[in-house]
């Protein structure tokens, strides 16, 4: 009878045999995607990449208002003169200074006094001056002046016919030379209308012009003195 004693030490691990064939590849396991996990941090922001070339220009915007404006620059220097415009119109003259005076009822002159005129119709300016109702005309301004007369010359009713009428511009008294107008009378009806006119100088002021009457007595009806200051 065989008696099995106990189990002795085990023994050292033997050495490692040779690694047998690898064997057939098991089947593929199931393949089950799990869910997403949540989204990690933002990570930094990477390096600005090289810039783009510039794209085509956009359609012009609408102006904007117009800004204040500026200060005022600094004047230029002059320019060249330009041409000489052409030459405007004349103006109107400046005013003469003159007088009017005239009679309109009859008035009977004596031989060798000055017809009067009864009135002042127009007078421009100062130099030349006349009191109502008088024969004198006062020049006060020297210079060049031109008197025209005008009016109606008659003989007296009992007039020596023929008779000879004369009438002279007087300065100062004394006859002015080539303004006289004469008339002779051959009927008692008869009327003279008579015109006189004489450009004289004033070298002295004041004078005294007047309008005499000579030849006899006469009557006078419309007269007109006008004096005119022209020069």
């Amino acid at each position: 009878m065989s008696i099995t004693g106990p189990t002795g030490p085990t023994g050292a691990t033997g050495a490692t045999g040779v690694t047998g064939p690898t064997g057939p590849t098991g089947a593929t396991g199931l393949s089950i995607t799990g869910p997403t996990g949540p989204t990690g941090p933002t990570g930094a922001t990477g390096a600005t990449g090289v810039t783009g070339p510039t794209g085509p220009t956009g359609a012009t915007g609408v102006t904007g208002p117009t800004g204040p404006t500026g200060a005022t620059g600094v004047t230029g220097p002059t320019g060249p003169t330009g041409a000489t415009g052409a030459t405007g119109a004349t103006g109107a003259s400046a005013p003469l200074e003159s007088l009017t005076a005239y009679s309109t009822p009859t008035q009977q002159v004596a031989d060798n006094a000055a017809v009067i005129f009864d009135r002042t119709a127009l007078q421009n300016g100062t130099s030349i001056t006349h009191a109502d109702n008088t024969a004198e005309f006062t020049i006060s301004e020297p210079g060049t002046y031109f008197a025209t007369y005008n009016g109606t010359a008659a003989p007296l009713a009992n007039a020596q016919l023929p008779e000879t009428n004369l009438l002279q511009f007087t300065l100062n008294g004394t006859a002015l030379n080539g303004a006289a107008t004469s008339h002779v009378f051959t009927t008692a009806s008869e009327t003279s209308a008579q015109s006189a006119s004489i450009i004289f100088t004033v070298a002295s002021a004041p004078a005294t012009l007047e309008i005499e009457s000579g030849g006899g007595t006469f009557n006078y009806t419309g007269t007109t003195m006008n004096i005119f200051k022209i020069g």
